[in-house]
């Protein structure tokens, strides 16, 4: 074997490692960019929705089981086994969302608490309205409706089972609170407080001026 021939075929597998620790470097990139740590702590203009999620029912479950943002927001974010154009098309929207955080940050619509609060209603229907065009298919994904039992109250799968083939039943209507709920968070303090699992200072000071006036 010659010494090009030699060079060529070292050189094929240096770069063939070199691309797949560069392709896992870059995975894992991503899978952390769209961890719900990331987008809660990471994305200052998310303080107001990420202190919503730590008191909807998906932030905590009886089962211990939870589901974060990319669970619920990202395109095929919480399919186990993603094929090649679904990965592409995961990307895709990935940075279609991240684009519009990172411009509200920087744009200042998003930038203080305040503001992302008065944004969350007009936010959240794109969002309902994303999820809606895809039939619900991410709360489907982990929600088989075919599949629910309960043995203690066997009415409420026999409901959910008339919408198994329903792609057009709105998840949300009923279950307003499974991602965010945004009861009493009033401020950025009270956002701090409900992330971090202190009581709401806003409810303190409520309960003192009661007291005070008693």
């Amino acid at each position: 074997m010659t010494n090009c021939k030699k060079g060529a075929i070292l050189a094929g597998l240096v770069g063939a490692v070199v691309g797949l620790v560069g392709f896992g470097v870059f995975n894992s990139v991503i899978h952390w960019a769209g961890s719900t740590q990331f987008c809660g702590t990471f994305c200052h203009s998310m303080d107001y929705v990420y202190a919503a999620y730590h008191q909807g029912q998906h932030a905590k479950t009886p089962s211990g089981y939870t589901a974060g943002c990319s669970d619920c927001h990202l395109k095929y974010g919480n399919k186990h086994n993603v094929g090649g154009f679904e990965y592409i098309g995961m990307l895709a929207h990935k940075m279609t969302s991240a684009s519009k955080s990172a411009f509200g940050q920087v744009a200042g619509h998003l930038s203080t608490f305040d503001k992302q609060k008065e944004m969350s209603g007009e936010l959240s229907k794109e969002v309902v309205d994303w999820m809606a065009s895809t039939g619900f298919q991410n709360c489907r994904t982990c929600h088989d409706l075919s599949k629910m039992k309960n043995d203690q109250h066997p009415d409420v799968a026999a409901f959910h089972a008339v919408f198994k083939d329903d792609k057009s039943a709105n998840c949300v209507e009923c279950h307003t609170t499974a991602g965010h709920d945004y009861k009493n968070i009033n401020t950025q303090e009270d956002a701090n407080a409900i992330i971090a699992g202190k009581p709401l200072p806003s409810a303190s000071a409520e309960a003192a001026a009661a007291a005070s006036s008693a």
